[in-house]
């Protein structure tokens, strides 16, 4: 059973709720700490937190923040979208700060003492799990409310179809939405994980069929040491 949330009484009166649910990480947040230390990772966690804050709070609840993971609640998917578009566009917009990414589900939860509990959380918790950096996941009933809107091309949906969740008896279809307005000259480190802008890199190899970009002579040496240990994909932490 999920136990997500802040401290609150022990005697409540259990309440029946009907909301979105979505948890929200950073992407390559052990590869950034690996690569950048301790004192980096500290002063990412404090300005995700701000830009978490900053995003959500006047449309929904910043249930709970743990390191890099927030778990937020909202009254429907539609303000969950608005509040995370905001976030995403922020963390666009920031040179040599990883991606985010967070996975949505929208259902019925039991409300005690300012904790959430029921599937429908651990179905969002286990989406989020699934996405990888720069990407939203949701759940079909989540999709199904989105699409019903016109985003007049500023996002589109794919189907990933059904998808094994974790601790979970039956798949679940899961979408993958992509906020196409957020385009930036921006690419991923692979070894620590940092957008980096291209015009301001430290430096670039071409290896593999492709260019690769670095946002510092320490992450250049890494990957020239031993570029095999970089040269897949770190969705998660």
């Amino acid at each position: 059973m999920a136990d997500h949330g802040a401290d609150g009484a022990a005697a409540s009166i259990d309440q029946s709720v009907l909301a979105t649910f979505c948890f929200v990480d950073i992407a390559g947040y052990t590869a950034l700490t690996d690569s950048h230390g301790e004192r980096a990772a500290a002063d990412l966690v404090d300005d995700f937190t701000g830009l978490v804050h900053a995003a959500v709070d006047r449309l929904g609840t910043v249930q709970e923040l743990s390191g890099d993971n927030a778990f937020l609640v909202f009254p429907d998917p539609m303000v969950a979208m608005q509040a995370l578009s905001q976030l995403y566009r922020a963390i666009a917009d920031k040179r040599n700060v990883p991606l985010v990414r967070a996975g949505l589900h929208h259902g019925p939860a039991l409300l005690r003492a300012h904790r959430y509990f029921g599937s429908t959380v651990n179905i969002a918790a286990r989406t989020a799990a699934q996405a990888i950096g720069g990407e939203i996941l949701c759940t079909r009933v989540v999709a199904d409310a989105l699409v019903l809107h016109d985003w007049g091309g500023a996002a589109t949906f794919e189907q990933r179809g059904p998808v094994a969740l974790k601790n979970l008896p039956e798949p679940i279809d899961l979408v993958a939405i992509t906020l196409s307005n957020l385009t930036r000259r921006y690419v991923i480190d692979p070894v620590c994980q940092m957008q980096v802008d291209v015009r301001q890199a430290n430096n670039s190899l071409f290896l593999g069929g492709r260019q690769w970009w670095f946002c510092s002579d320490a992450c250049t040496r890494r990957f020239e040491k031993t570029p095999g240990a970089f040269l897949h994909d770190r969705p998660g932490n």
